[in-house]
């Protein structure tokens, strides 16, 4: 058991540094703070990788296009892997860190009892725009969250606490200018919430195409609320736990 659950830390701690790297608007700059703080040279993680450091260098000084997801992978399990046969000194102090998830979450409740993905998008007046196929499928709670703050304020470890606290639960994320970011930080995870509702985008089609095809893959129903205001979403959830 012990084996595994630090097979779960280690593979905790990959995810959060994957998911800051892919969500950050500077990914090689994320990249090499974390191979600075592991201690290690570009020379030493490019041969992990089966890299050239030039290719490494580029990337970490954005002079190449965003890195995708699987090299993202390659980078952070160089990382560890690196720093465990040194000892693991980094991953088991970066394994530790714990976050306050207050500051970017609005509301958090449960459901007195399930509610449906097809009656919370109705409450939010929203569209769903994929896995419209999973409508009819139970939901426990919900958690709104300001992604501007969780942006800003989160990183990927503090997401995998709130998209996992109950997988059966919708996930309302606000302020969103096109709906990529919650999508791929969803897609990071093994552990994924069975609705992801966005408010921000005035209509369907300023939604990211990308996002909605994410969403498609992950079977996440995924909607856009067309309320006014973050306050008429809390509103509209609050009474919908209540409601028999």
């Amino acid at each position: 058991m012990r084996g595994r659950e630090r097979l779960m830390r280690h593979e905790a701690l990959m995810n959060r540094i994957a998911g800051e790297i892919i969500l950050s608007e500077s990914p090689g700059n994320v990249m090499r703070k974390w191979r600075t703080l592991f201690e290690l040279s570009q020379s030493e993680v490019a041969r992990l990788m089966g890299v050239s450091p030039p290719v490494l260098s580029d990337y970490e000084n954005n002079r190449r296009r965003s890195p995708g997801t699987l090299f993202v992978k390659r980078f952070v399990k160089a990382l560890i892997e690196a720093d465990l046969a040194r000892g693991g000194l980094h991953v088991k102090r970066y394994e530790t860190l714990q976050r306050d998830l207050s500051e970017a979450v609005i509301d958090m409740m449960e459901f007195e009892s399930p509610r449906t993905a097809s009656e919370v998008a109705d409450a939010l007046d929203a569209v769903i725009l994929a896995g419209e196929m999973w409508a009819d499928t139970p939901l426990y709670g919900y958690t709104v969250i300001d992604s501007i703050k969780a942006i800003k304020m989160l990183d990927a470890l503090d997401f995998l606490h709130l998209f996992g606290r109950n997988p059966m639960r919708a996930i309302i994320f606000t302020k969103v200018s096109r709906g990529r970011s919650p999508m791929v930080a969803a897609r990071l995870y093994p552990i994924k919430p069975k609705m992801i509702v966005i408010h921000g985008p005035r209509s369907p089609d300023k939604v990211d195409e990308l996002a909605v095809e994410l969403a498609e893959l992950e079977s996440i129903c995924f909607a856009l609320s067309t309320l006014r205001s973050e306050n008429e979403i809390v509103g509209r959830l609050r009474n919908l736990t209540r409601e028999i």
